[in-house]
């Protein structure tokens, strides 16, 4: 099978992570171009490739866009309509970009600084304007090791919104559980085994069937004291997340 030669342009947290599945695992690649050539710079010493000033110059088997979402129509329109690229965003539909040779290689997976994931650990949901652009992704993700599944632009959109909820409102949900902690010079540490209870039984009976606490006992004594503890901030947050725990499960 023909190795896919890889470029990359972005320079942020996805960029870095993919630069390094591709190093690790002896994809080529042909080089870098970000807007932050100082990065770029960077990233180009560390994996070993060349930085590119303007993205004409950057051809490969394959560019992997990872950028903002906003940023992505500026940079699309300036590929070379020949060139095979692939945007790592998981909410914009494909059909809002003109570009005949694109696809989607999107990484369904929260991916932050100092978390070196390995490629098995990122599921990727792919998509491609025509069957030349899905065997370019699909091969890319096979040499490096990665789980992929072609998934549709609205499907996709679907995911991204339920990743929304589950990771970044669940991970604000434990940053405000911290400053609870914190004010009252309390440590984070007896909240860990409940969270991996949480997430193992949800997985296990279904977020339905796992819900439990005073909102859903109807437990007004105990809602009434808690609003009582917090800010005007978190009341509202609290608040709002009663309300609905008690009409999904008014029955």
């Amino acid at each position: 099978m023909h190795t896919v030669q890889i470029g990359i342009i972005g320079s942020g947290k996805v960029a870095q992570t993919l630069l390094r599945l591709a190093y690790n695992a002896k994809v080529p690649i042909a080089g870098i171009y970000a807007r932050n050539q100082e990065k770029a710079k960077e990233l180009g010493i560390k994996f070993n490739c060349a930085v590119y000033e303007n993205i004409q110059d950057l051809q490969s088997d394959l560019v992997l866009i990872c950028i903002s979402d906003d940023a992505l129509p500026q940079i699309i329109s300036k590929l070379n309509p020949n060139q095979i690229a692939a945007y790592t965003a998981g909410s914009p539909s494909i059909k809002l970009f003109s570009h005949p040779q694109l696809g989607v290689c999107y990484p369904f997976q929260s991916i932050s600084k100092g978390r070196d994931l390995l490629a098995s650990d990122i599921p990727f949901m792919i998509e491609g304007k025509n069957e030349f652009v899905l065997e370019r992704i699909s091969s890319f993700l096979q040499a490096i090791g990665a789980q992929f599944q072609q998934c549709g632009s609205a499907q996709r959109a679907n995911y991204h919104l339920a990743g929304v909820f589950v990771n970044n409102f669940g991970n604000l949900m434990l940053l405000e559980a911290s400053k609870i902690l914190q004010n009252a010079q309390l440590d984070m540490s007896p909240l860990y085994p409940l969270l991996n209870e949480t997430i193992a039984k949800a997985i296990l009976l279904g977020a339905e069937n796992a819900q439990t606490g005073p909102a859903l006992r109807h437990d007004q004594n105990t809602l009434d004291r808690h609003k009582e503890q917090l800010n005007a901030e978190q009341f509202v947050v609290y608040n709002c997340l009663t309300q609905r725990i008690q009409d999904i499960f008014k029955k």
